[in-house]
Protein backbone atom coordinates (compact mmCIF):
# COMPACT_ATOMS: atom_id res chain seq x y z
CA UNK A 1 0.00 0.00 0.00
CA UNK A 2 2.80 2.41 0.84
CA UNK A 3 4.51 1.71 -2.45
CA UNK A 4 1.26 2.21 -4.38
CA UNK A 5 0.68 5.58 -2.77
CA UNK A 6 4.23 6.66 -3.49
CA UNK A 7 3.71 5.68 -7.12
CA UNK A 8 0.62 7.93 -7.17
CA UNK A 9 2.86 10.94 -6.47
CA UNK A 10 5.43 9.82 -9.00
CA UNK A 11 2.71 9.27 -11.62
CA UNK A 12 1.28 12.74 -11.03
CA UNK A 13 4.68 14.35 -11.44
CA UNK A 14 5.56 12.37 -14.56
CA UNK A 15 2.26 12.94 -16.33
CA UNK A 16 1.39 16.43 -15.13
CA UNK A 17 4.76 17.73 -14.06
CA UNK A 18 5.04 20.37 -16.78
CA UNK A 19 1.63 21.72 -15.94
CA UNK A 20 2.51 21.83 -12.23
CA UNK A 21 5.58 23.87 -13.14
CA UNK A 22 3.56 26.21 -15.39
CA UNK A 23 1.09 26.81 -12.57
CA UNK A 24 4.01 27.48 -10.21
CA UNK A 25 2.93 24.64 -7.92
CA UNK A 26 6.29 22.90 -8.33
CA UNK A 27 9.72 24.35 -9.04
CA UNK A 28 11.51 23.09 -12.13
CA UNK A 29 14.56 22.04 -10.10
CA UNK A 30 12.49 19.99 -7.64
CA UNK A 31 10.68 18.25 -10.49
CA UNK A 32 13.93 17.36 -12.26
CA UNK A 33 15.51 16.11 -9.05
CA UNK A 34 12.65 13.70 -8.38
CA UNK A 35 11.97 12.50 -11.93
CA UNK A 36 15.63 12.21 -12.94
CA UNK A 37 17.67 12.25 -9.74
CA UNK A 38 21.27 13.17 -10.36
CA UNK A 39 24.06 11.79 -8.23
CA UNK A 40 26.25 14.67 -7.16
CA UNK A 41 29.51 14.71 -9.14
CA UNK A 42 32.68 13.53 -7.46
CA UNK A 43 34.61 16.53 -6.17
CA UNK A 44 36.94 14.97 -3.61
CA UNK A 45 40.68 15.13 -4.00
CA UNK A 46 43.34 12.95 -2.45
CA UNK A 47 45.44 9.83 -2.86
CA UNK A 48 43.70 6.95 -4.57
CA UNK A 49 43.04 4.02 -2.23
CA UNK A 50 43.32 1.42 -4.98
CA UNK A 51 46.52 2.85 -6.45
CA UNK A 52 48.41 3.73 -3.26
CA UNK A 53 47.34 0.86 -0.99
CA UNK A 54 46.25 -1.60 -3.65
CA UNK A 55 42.83 -1.73 -2.03
CA UNK A 56 44.43 -3.38 1.03
CA UNK A 57 42.22 -2.41 3.98
CA UNK A 58 44.82 -3.77 6.40
CA UNK A 59 47.20 -0.91 5.49
CA UNK A 60 44.66 1.84 6.00
CA UNK A 61 45.25 2.25 9.75
CA UNK A 62 48.95 2.92 9.15
CA UNK A 63 48.17 5.62 6.60
CA UNK A 64 45.56 7.26 8.83
CA UNK A 65 47.99 7.18 11.78
CA UNK A 66 50.72 8.85 9.71
CA UNK A 67 48.30 11.51 8.51
CA UNK A 68 47.02 12.26 12.00
CA UNK A 69 50.58 12.43 13.33
CA UNK A 70 51.15 15.44 11.07
CA UNK A 71 48.27 17.13 12.92
CA UNK A 72 49.73 16.24 16.33
CA UNK A 73 46.95 13.71 16.92
CA UNK A 74 48.23 10.47 18.46
CA UNK A 75 46.18 7.31 18.08
CA UNK A 76 47.79 3.89 18.21
CA UNK A 77 47.57 1.54 15.25
CA UNK A 78 45.63 -0.90 17.43
CA UNK A 79 43.00 1.76 18.19
CA UNK A 80 42.72 2.75 14.53
CA UNK A 81 42.57 -0.85 13.27
CA UNK A 82 39.84 -1.61 15.80
CA UNK A 83 37.85 1.51 14.89
CA UNK A 84 38.16 0.88 11.13
CA UNK A 85 37.09 -2.75 11.61
CA UNK A 86 34.04 -1.52 13.53
CA UNK A 87 33.21 0.90 10.69
CA UNK A 88 33.35 -2.05 8.30
CA UNK A 89 30.68 -3.94 10.27
CA UNK A 90 27.99 -1.31 9.54
CA UNK A 91 26.80 -1.71 13.14
CA UNK A 92 26.11 0.95 15.73
CA UNK A 93 29.43 1.84 17.37
CA UNK A 94 29.65 3.64 20.72
CA UNK A 95 32.86 5.37 21.77
CA UNK A 96 33.11 5.62 25.55
CA UNK A 97 35.60 7.62 27.58
CA UNK A 98 36.28 10.68 29.64
CA UNK A 99 35.58 14.11 28.25
CA UNK A 100 38.54 15.18 26.13
CA UNK A 101 39.75 11.64 25.44
CA UNK A 102 39.45 12.16 21.68
CA UNK A 103 36.21 10.37 20.82
CA UNK A 104 34.63 12.97 18.56
CA UNK A 105 38.04 14.00 17.26
CA UNK A 106 38.63 10.42 16.11
CA UNK A 107 35.35 10.33 14.19
CA UNK A 108 36.10 13.63 12.45
CA UNK A 109 39.73 12.79 11.77
CA UNK A 110 39.08 9.37 10.25
CA UNK A 111 36.24 10.75 8.11
CA UNK A 112 38.54 13.46 6.76
CA UNK A 113 41.39 10.97 6.29
CA UNK A 114 39.38 8.81 3.87
CA UNK A 115 37.68 11.68 2.03
CA UNK A 116 34.37 11.18 3.84
CA UNK A 117 31.90 13.59 5.41
CA UNK A 118 31.28 13.94 9.13
CA UNK A 119 28.24 15.42 10.85
CA UNK A 120 28.25 15.82 14.62
CA UNK A 121 24.78 15.95 16.23
CA UNK A 122 24.72 17.09 19.88
CA UNK A 123 22.15 15.04 21.83
CA UNK A 124 19.93 17.05 24.19
CA UNK A 125 18.91 15.82 27.67
CA UNK A 126 15.21 16.36 26.88
CA UNK A 127 15.11 13.92 23.95
CA UNK A 128 12.41 11.38 24.73
CA UNK A 129 11.26 9.94 21.40
CA UNK A 130 12.18 9.32 17.76
CA UNK A 131 10.78 12.70 16.70
CA UNK A 132 13.67 14.37 18.54
CA UNK A 133 16.08 12.50 16.29
CA UNK A 134 14.19 12.47 12.98
CA UNK A 135 11.71 15.35 13.24
CA UNK A 136 7.93 15.37 12.97
CA UNK A 137 5.08 16.19 10.62
CA UNK A 138 3.31 19.49 11.38
CA UNK A 139 -0.35 19.04 10.33
CA UNK A 140 -1.07 22.77 10.63
CA UNK A 141 1.71 23.84 8.27
CA UNK A 142 1.36 20.57 6.33
CA UNK A 143 5.10 20.13 6.22
CA UNK A 144 7.75 17.97 7.85
CA UNK A 145 9.99 19.63 10.41
CA UNK A 146 13.35 18.02 9.64
CA UNK A 147 16.27 17.73 12.06
CA UNK A 148 20.02 17.92 11.39
CA UNK A 149 20.14 14.11 11.71
CA UNK A 150 17.55 13.63 8.97
CA UNK A 151 19.25 16.24 6.80
CA UNK A 152 22.54 14.37 7.22
CA UNK A 153 20.85 11.16 6.01
CA UNK A 154 19.43 12.99 2.99
CA UNK A 155 22.83 14.50 2.21
CA UNK A 156 24.37 11.02 2.33
CA UNK A 157 21.71 9.70 -0.05
CA UNK A 158 22.75 12.34 -2.59
CA UNK A 159 26.36 11.11 -2.43
CA UNK A 160 26.05 7.29 -2.41
CA UNK A 161 29.72 6.76 -3.23
CA UNK A 162 31.04 8.93 -0.39
CA UNK A 163 31.36 7.56 3.18
CA UNK A 164 29.26 9.60 5.61
CA UNK A 165 29.77 9.49 9.38
CA UNK A 166 27.07 10.74 11.75
CA UNK A 167 28.27 11.18 15.32
CA UNK A 168 25.70 11.50 18.11
CA UNK A 169 27.75 13.48 20.62
CA UNK A 170 26.96 12.98 24.32
CA UNK A 171 24.64 10.21 23.18
CA UNK A 172 23.60 9.19 26.69
CA UNK A 173 22.58 12.63 27.96
CA UNK A 174 19.11 11.25 27.14
CA UNK A 175 18.03 7.62 27.33
CA UNK A 176 19.30 6.05 24.12
CA UNK A 177 16.62 3.34 24.06
CA UNK A 178 13.91 6.02 24.01
CA UNK A 179 14.89 8.29 21.13
CA UNK A 180 16.95 5.70 19.21
CA UNK A 181 14.65 2.69 19.65
CA UNK A 182 13.41 2.65 16.05
CA UNK A 183 16.95 2.78 14.70
CA UNK A 184 18.10 -0.06 16.94
CA UNK A 185 15.57 -2.27 15.18
CA UNK A 186 16.22 -0.87 11.71
CA UNK A 187 19.96 -1.45 11.91
CA UNK A 188 19.33 -5.16 12.46
CA UNK A 189 17.95 -5.43 8.90
CA UNK A 190 20.98 -6.69 7.02
CA UNK A 191 19.58 -8.17 3.80
CA UNK A 192 18.00 -4.98 2.49
CA UNK A 193 18.30 -1.25 2.99
CA UNK A 194 15.91 -0.55 5.90
CA UNK A 195 13.12 1.97 5.31
CA UNK A 196 12.63 4.78 7.81
CA UNK A 197 8.97 5.91 8.07
CA UNK A 198 8.61 9.64 8.73
CA UNK A 199 4.87 10.22 8.54
CA UNK A 200 1.76 8.42 7.29
CA UNK A 201 1.30 7.92 3.58
CA UNK A 202 -2.22 9.39 3.97
CA UNK A 203 -0.72 12.89 4.09
CA UNK A 204 1.04 12.21 0.82
CA UNK A 205 -2.18 10.90 -0.69
CA UNK A 206 -4.11 14.03 0.38
CA UNK A 207 -1.58 16.27 -1.39
CA UNK A 208 -1.76 14.18 -4.57
CA UNK A 209 -5.57 14.24 -4.62
CA UNK A 210 -5.83 17.99 -3.91
CA UNK A 211 -3.33 18.90 -6.62
CA UNK A 212 -4.98 16.52 -9.11
CA UNK A 213 -8.38 18.13 -8.47
CA UNK A 214 -6.99 21.63 -8.90
CA UNK A 215 -5.28 20.60 -12.15
CA UNK A 216 -8.57 19.21 -13.48
CA UNK A 217 -10.51 22.38 -12.58
CA UNK A 218 -7.84 24.64 -14.04
CA UNK A 219 -7.66 22.57 -17.24
CA UNK A 220 -11.43 22.72 -17.70
CA UNK A 221 -11.51 26.52 -17.17
CA UNK A 222 -8.52 27.10 -19.46
CA UNK A 223 -9.81 24.95 -22.31
CA UNK A 224 -13.27 26.48 -22.20
CA UNK A 225 -11.63 29.92 -22.35
CA UNK A 226 -9.60 28.83 -25.40
CA UNK A 227 -6.20 29.11 -23.70
CA UNK A 228 -3.30 26.82 -24.68
CA UNK A 229 -1.66 24.18 -22.45
CA UNK A 230 1.38 26.34 -21.74
CA UNK A 231 -0.54 29.14 -20.02
CA UNK A 232 0.87 30.13 -16.64
CA UNK A 233 -1.13 30.57 -13.48
CA UNK A 234 -0.84 34.37 -13.73
CA UNK A 235 -2.08 34.27 -17.32
CA UNK A 236 -5.08 32.19 -16.28
CA UNK A 237 -5.95 34.68 -13.54
CA UNK A 238 -5.58 37.61 -15.93
CA UNK A 239 -7.89 36.02 -18.48
CA UNK A 240 -11.33 37.23 -17.45
CA UNK A 241 -13.23 34.21 -18.79
CA UNK A 242 -10.78 31.62 -17.45
CA UNK A 243 -10.67 33.35 -14.07
CA UNK A 244 -14.46 33.42 -13.80
CA UNK A 245 -14.76 29.77 -14.83
CA UNK A 246 -12.08 28.73 -12.30
CA UNK A 247 -14.00 30.53 -9.54
CA UNK A 248 -17.26 28.93 -10.63
CA UNK A 249 -15.90 25.39 -10.96
CA UNK A 250 -13.88 25.56 -7.75
CA UNK A 251 -16.50 27.35 -5.68
CA UNK A 252 -14.10 30.21 -4.92
CA UNK A 253 -15.70 33.45 -3.74
CA UNK A 254 -12.98 35.96 -4.65
CA UNK A 255 -9.50 36.28 -6.13
CA UNK A 256 -7.84 36.07 -2.75
CA UNK A 257 -9.29 32.66 -2.00
CA UNK A 258 -7.82 31.28 -5.25
CA UNK A 259 -4.40 32.64 -4.31
CA UNK A 260 -4.68 31.30 -0.76
CA UNK A 261 -5.63 27.86 -2.08
CA UNK A 262 -2.80 27.96 -4.60
CA UNK A 263 -0.32 28.93 -1.89
CA UNK A 264 -1.45 26.08 0.34
CA UNK A 265 -1.09 23.59 -2.52
CA UNK A 266 2.38 24.87 -3.36
CA UNK A 267 3.60 24.67 0.24
CA UNK A 268 2.26 21.17 0.75
CA UNK A 269 3.75 19.91 -2.53
CA UNK A 270 7.09 21.56 -1.82
CA UNK A 271 7.21 19.99 1.65
CA UNK A 272 6.36 16.59 0.19
CA UNK A 273 9.12 16.80 -2.40
CA UNK A 274 11.70 17.87 0.19
CA UNK A 275 10.78 15.10 2.62
CA UNK A 276 8.94 12.01 1.36
CA UNK A 277 6.91 9.95 3.81
CA UNK A 278 9.85 7.59 4.25
CA UNK A 279 13.47 7.27 3.25
CA UNK A 280 15.78 4.31 2.93
CA UNK A 281 18.77 4.20 5.24
CA UNK A 282 21.76 5.02 3.00
CA UNK A 283 24.31 2.24 2.79
CA UNK A 284 27.17 4.74 2.93
CA UNK A 285 26.26 5.97 6.44
CA UNK A 286 27.94 4.95 9.68
CA UNK A 287 26.37 5.98 12.99
CA UNK A 288 28.70 6.48 15.93
CA UNK A 289 27.73 7.49 19.44
CA UNK A 290 30.12 9.25 21.82
CA UNK A 291 29.38 8.90 25.54
CA UNK A 292 30.73 9.88 28.94
CA UNK A 293 29.73 8.00 32.07
CA UNK A 294 29.16 10.36 34.99
CA UNK A 295 26.38 11.69 37.21
CA UNK A 296 24.89 13.73 34.33
CA UNK A 297 24.39 10.79 31.96
CA UNK A 298 22.41 7.54 31.72
CA UNK A 299 23.86 4.04 31.65
CA UNK A 300 23.39 2.13 28.42
CA UNK A 301 20.52 -0.34 28.72
CA UNK A 302 20.92 -4.07 27.90
CA UNK A 303 18.85 -3.46 24.74
CA UNK A 304 21.43 -0.97 23.48
CA UNK A 305 24.49 -2.94 24.58
CA UNK A 306 23.12 -6.06 22.90
CA UNK A 307 23.00 -4.28 19.54
CA UNK A 308 26.11 -2.08 19.67
CA UNK A 309 29.87 -2.36 19.86
CA UNK A 310 31.45 -0.31 22.65
CA UNK A 311 34.98 0.97 22.12
CA UNK A 312 36.33 2.40 25.35
CA UNK A 313 39.00 5.09 25.30
CA UNK A 314 41.70 5.33 27.90
CA UNK A 315 42.83 8.71 29.12
CA UNK A 316 45.34 9.83 26.46
CA UNK A 317 47.56 11.31 29.18
CA UNK A 318 48.24 7.74 30.37
CA UNK A 319 49.39 6.52 26.96
CA UNK A 320 53.01 5.78 26.12
CA UNK A 321 53.32 8.49 23.49
CA UNK A 322 56.85 7.47 22.51
CA UNK A 323 55.68 3.93 21.78
CA UNK A 324 52.81 5.24 19.65
CA UNK A 325 55.10 7.64 17.77
CA UNK A 326 57.48 4.74 17.07
CA UNK A 327 54.69 2.91 15.20
CA UNK A 328 54.26 5.63 12.58
CA UNK A 329 55.23 4.42 9.11
CA UNK A 330 56.58 6.37 6.14
CA UNK A 331 54.65 6.60 2.88
CA UNK A 332 55.96 7.76 -0.48
CA UNK A 333 52.91 9.93 -1.06
CA UNK A 334 51.75 13.15 0.57
CA UNK A 335 49.99 11.95 3.73
CA UNK A 336 48.60 15.45 4.23
CA UNK A 337 46.06 14.45 1.57
CA UNK A 338 43.18 12.13 2.44
CA UNK A 339 43.07 8.59 1.15
CA UNK A 340 40.33 8.75 -1.46
CA UNK A 341 37.91 5.87 -0.66
CA UNK A 342 34.46 4.95 -1.89
CA UNK A 343 31.66 3.76 0.36
CA UNK A 344 32.10 0.23 -0.99
CA UNK A 345 35.82 0.34 -0.13
CA UNK A 346 34.84 0.95 3.49
CA UNK A 347 32.51 -2.06 3.42
CA UNK A 348 29.05 -2.96 2.22
CA UNK A 349 26.11 -3.86 4.43
CA UNK A 350 25.67 -7.63 4.51
CA UNK A 351 24.02 -10.30 6.70
CA UNK A 352 25.80 -11.41 9.84
CA UNK A 353 27.64 -14.74 9.56
CA UNK A 354 25.33 -17.68 10.36
CA UNK A 355 25.60 -19.32 13.75
CA UNK A 356 27.69 -22.42 13.14
CA UNK A 357 28.36 -24.60 16.19
CA UNK A 358 31.39 -26.11 14.47
CA UNK A 359 33.03 -22.68 14.21
CA UNK A 360 35.67 -22.52 16.95
CA UNK A 361 34.97 -18.88 17.81
CA UNK A 362 31.21 -19.44 17.91
CA UNK A 363 31.74 -22.50 20.14
CA UNK A 364 34.00 -20.55 22.50
CA UNK A 365 31.59 -17.61 22.80
CA UNK A 366 28.72 -20.05 23.37
CA UNK A 367 30.67 -21.80 26.14
CA UNK A 368 31.39 -18.49 27.87
CA UNK A 369 27.72 -17.57 27.65
CA UNK A 370 26.56 -20.87 29.15
CA UNK A 371 29.20 -21.43 31.81
CA UNK A 372 29.90 -17.87 32.98
CA UNK A 373 27.69 -15.13 31.59
CA UNK A 374 24.26 -16.71 32.08
CA UNK A 375 24.97 -17.61 35.75
CA UNK A 376 26.06 -13.99 36.24
CA UNK A 377 22.75 -12.82 34.80
CA UNK A 378 24.41 -11.36 31.67
CA UNK A 379 22.63 -11.96 28.37
CA UNK A 380 24.79 -13.00 25.45
CA UNK A 381 22.61 -14.61 22.81
CA UNK A 382 22.72 -15.55 19.14
CA UNK A 383 22.50 -11.95 17.95
CA UNK A 384 25.54 -10.97 20.00
CA UNK A 385 27.49 -14.02 18.85
CA UNK A 386 26.70 -13.40 15.17
CA UNK A 387 27.62 -9.74 15.57
CA UNK A 388 30.88 -10.80 17.16
CA UNK A 389 31.62 -13.16 14.28
CA UNK A 390 30.87 -10.34 11.84
CA UNK A 391 33.33 -8.11 13.68
CA UNK A 392 36.00 -10.82 13.56
CA UNK A 393 35.65 -11.04 9.79
CA UNK A 394 36.03 -7.26 9.52
CA UNK A 395 38.93 -7.34 11.97
CA UNK A 396 40.80 -9.86 9.82
CA UNK A 397 40.38 -7.54 6.81
CA UNK A 398 41.70 -4.65 8.93
CA UNK A 399 44.89 -6.57 9.75
CA UNK A 400 43.90 -7.74 13.25
CA UNK A 401 44.95 -11.25 14.30
CA UNK A 402 42.54 -13.82 15.75
CA UNK A 403 43.62 -13.46 19.38
CA UNK A 404 43.50 -9.66 19.29
CA UNK A 405 40.12 -9.74 17.51
CA UNK A 406 38.66 -12.10 20.12
CA UNK A 407 40.06 -9.89 22.87
CA UNK A 408 38.37 -6.90 21.23
CA UNK A 409 35.07 -8.78 21.10
CA UNK A 410 35.23 -9.28 24.86
CA UNK A 411 35.88 -5.57 25.38
CA UNK A 412 33.18 -4.49 22.91
CA UNK A 413 30.39 -6.91 23.75
CA UNK A 414 30.95 -8.56 27.16
CA UNK A 415 32.74 -6.28 29.62
CA UNK A 416 30.34 -3.33 29.11
CA UNK A 417 27.51 -5.59 30.34
CA UNK A 418 29.17 -6.33 33.68
CA UNK A 419 27.20 -4.53 36.39
CA UNK A 420 26.38 -6.97 39.17
CA UNK A 421 26.38 -7.63 42.91
CA UNK A 422 29.13 -10.16 43.53
CA UNK A 423 27.68 -10.97 46.95
CA UNK A 424 24.68 -12.64 45.38
CA UNK A 425 24.39 -16.22 44.23
CA UNK A 426 24.40 -17.01 40.52
CA UNK A 427 21.83 -19.16 38.76
CA UNK A 428 24.18 -22.15 39.09
CA UNK A 429 24.16 -21.83 42.88
CA UNK A 430 27.67 -20.43 43.13
CA UNK A 431 28.88 -17.02 44.28
CA UNK A 432 28.90 -14.45 41.48
CA UNK A 433 32.34 -13.36 42.63
CA UNK A 434 33.65 -16.88 42.07
CA UNK A 435 31.97 -17.02 38.66
CA UNK A 436 33.52 -13.67 37.71
CA UNK A 437 36.99 -14.90 38.67
CA UNK A 438 36.40 -18.10 36.67
CA UNK A 439 35.41 -15.96 33.69
CA UNK A 440 38.64 -14.04 34.07
CA UNK A 441 40.65 -17.30 34.10
CA UNK A 442 38.75 -18.61 31.06
CA UNK A 443 39.55 -15.42 29.15
CA UNK A 444 43.23 -15.66 30.08
CA UNK A 445 43.38 -19.26 28.86
CA UNK A 446 41.66 -18.47 25.57
CA UNK A 447 43.66 -15.32 24.90
CA UNK A 448 47.12 -16.72 25.58
CA UNK A 449 49.68 -15.11 23.32
CA UNK A 450 47.85 -11.82 23.12
CA UNK A 451 49.87 -8.85 24.28
CA UNK A 452 48.72 -5.28 24.88
CA UNK A 453 49.91 -2.88 22.22
CA UNK A 454 50.63 0.83 22.52
CA UNK A 455 47.60 2.70 23.82
CA UNK A 456 45.58 -0.41 24.70
CA UNK A 457 45.05 -2.93 27.46
CA UNK A 458 43.83 -6.52 27.31
CA UNK A 459 40.37 -7.61 28.42
CA UNK A 460 42.01 -9.72 31.15
CA UNK A 461 43.77 -6.64 32.56
CA UNK A 462 40.49 -4.69 32.41
CA UNK A 463 38.69 -7.52 34.23
CA UNK A 464 41.46 -7.68 36.84
CA UNK A 465 40.94 -4.01 37.61
CA UNK A 466 37.19 -4.61 37.85
CA UNK A 467 37.60 -7.50 40.31
CA UNK A 468 40.11 -5.53 42.39
CA UNK A 469 37.59 -2.68 42.74
CA UNK A 470 34.77 -4.89 44.06
CA UNK A 471 35.67 -4.65 47.75
CA UNK A 472 35.96 -0.87 47.69
CA UNK A 473 32.60 -0.66 45.90
CA UNK A 474 30.47 -2.56 48.45
CA UNK A 475 30.71 -5.80 46.49
CA UNK A 476 29.42 -4.27 43.26
CA UNK A 477 31.28 -5.09 40.06
CA UNK A 478 30.63 -2.22 37.63
CA UNK A 479 32.68 -1.99 34.47
CA UNK A 480 31.79 1.68 34.10
CA UNK A 481 33.04 2.87 37.49
CA UNK A 482 36.57 4.27 37.76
Amino acid sequence: MLENKFRDLEALLRTRGERLVALDLVDRGDLSALISPQVQPETREGNDYQQVLGGDFAQLASYVQARLMRKNMLFSQAQLRDYLALMRTNDLVILAGDSGSGKTSLVRAVAESIGGRCTVIPVKPNWTGPEDLLGYYNPIERSYQATPFLQALQAAAREPNVPHFICLDEMNLARVEHYFADFLSLLEERDTSPAIPLYTSDEERHVVVENSLFLSLEEEARQRAGMDDGATFIEVLKNQQANALLHQLGGFQDAESVLVHHGRLRRSMSALLRTPNRIHFPGNVRIIGAINIDETTHYLSPKVLDRAHVLRFRNPVLMDWDAVAAEVEHFDVDVALPMFMSASDLGLRSPYPPYDRSNSHAALLTAWARVHLDPLGVEFGLRAIRQALGYMQAAHQAGIGDVEALDNVVQHKILPKLMLDTGRTGSNGRSKREILIELRDALEAALQGGQPTAGTETSVAALDRLIDSVDSNNGIANYWLR
